[in-house]
């Protein structure tokens, strides 16, 4: 029997297990992934993020999602880190360089008294280009803005960029109600959809006023879940983009929270800040 030490923290209810593999090797197999996320028989989370050392940088993030597979990037889940590694004192500063697979992330923590409040990343720059997210489509476009997909007799309206993983934004009209939107029914068709080779994580947004939008998001790989950090990413640029708000800072409201994202196309990085809460530490029999 394998015991692994563990941590529970939420970014906006958008909830990981964070294992501590700076000085130990931690291999876990997709079925034991899978276990210690259900909610039933397991921990309970939308993904696990390994922290280890980085060659180069202050630590380097493996993240998984719940159904075992990996993703390239995780908003939410690079904050909970940068809190675990603070709280943990696996770094000594407030500035700190977490190595991904979508490149070098860098976090600021808003420390007061020795504690860690407000967590801000530098997203990078969102990526445009459909071969890049990836989106296969034959249209001889750059940009995939208001373009129409039909899906099981319906049409869609899809706004596509890359936050470092592939996301698909899609703005409700006036008269759609977001709350009771079945995004349970569109999510997984739309992250299976044929023009997606990788999937994709579908954002579901709703325009509240020139500063806020209100969104619930299906992710690739974990379903809806309470916040997607990378989804508000998206659904911010894509709304400044389209000029759905005004100014480049949006106020993204989930069904966990809320998120700031700061965007000016002028400078291309994609900023993304909140708290995010850590719950307890555990130890786990696999």
């Amino acid at each position: 029997m394998k015991k692994i030490e563990f941590s529970k923290l939420n970014g906006q209810g958008n909830d990981f297990i964070l294992i501590d593999a700076t000085e130990r090797s931690v291999n876990l197999s997709r079925n034991q992934i899978i276990e210690m996320c259900n909610r039933n028989f397991g921990i309970g989370a939308d993904g696990i993020i390994l922290v280890k050392k980085s060659k180069k940088y202050d630590l380097k993030m493996d993240f998984y999602n719940k159904d075992g597979s990996i993703s390239e990037m995780c908003g939410n889940g690079i904050r909970c880190m940068a809190e675990f590694a603070f709280d943990k004192r696996l770094i000594t500063n407030s500035f700190l360089e977490i190595e991904t697979l979508a490149g070098i992330k860098k976090i600021t923590i808003d420390v007061k008294k020795g504690i860690a409040g407000n967590i801000q990343v530098n997203m990078g720059k969102p990526e445009f280009k459909p071969s890049n997210i990836p989106v296969k489509i034959y249209d001889d476009i750059d940009e995939i803005f208001n373009y129409k997909i039909s899906v099981n007799s319906k049409d869609f309206y899809i706004n596509c960029v890359s936050m470092g993983n592939p996301h698909c934004v899609i703005f409700l009209d006036k008269t759609e109600d977001l709350d009771n939107f079945p995004v349970p029914e569109w999510g997984p068709i739309i992250e299976n959809y044929k023009i997606f080779p990788n999937k994709a994580n579908i954002e579901f947004v709703k325009i509240k006023d020139k500063n806020n939008i209100d969104m619930r998001v299906w992710e690739r790989g974990a379903g809806e879940t309470l916040a997607c950090g990378t989804g508000a990413c998206a659904a911010g640029v894509c709304s400044v983009k389209l000029k759905k708000i005004k100014g480049d800072r949006i106020t993204v409201n989930l069904r966990g929270g809320k998120l700031n994202v700061i965007w000016n196309p002028t400078e291309n990085d994609v900023y993304l800040e909140g708290r995010v809460s850590y719950k307890f530490d555990g130890i786990y029999f696999l």
